[in-house]
């Protein structure tokens, strides 16, 4: 798990999606579009080798990698 070779612009989408749990709030919270957010949380994901946010009914949940890197982007 490593944030320190990530692009500082993912490091941002991170953080907000990881709070947020949506992708649309992510978006506007930064200043992304909802498209450019997905794109950004695929690539977090191929990063990660996780799926950081899982779909649950309506909405997202974090799996424990993220978790984890909640605690570490505070």
């Amino acid at each position: 798990m490593n944030l320190a070779g990530l692009d500082m612009n993912l490091v941002v989408a991170l953080r907000a999606l990881l709070t947020e749990r949506n992708v649309t709030r992510a978006g506007e919270r930064i200043g992304l579009s909802q498209p450019a957010m997905s794109a950004a949380l695929a690539r977090l994901r191929r990063h990660f080798g996780d799926e950081l946010l899982a779909r649950k009914g309506s909405g997202y949940e974090l799996t424990v990698l993220g978790v984890v890197l909640l605690d570490r982007t505070e």
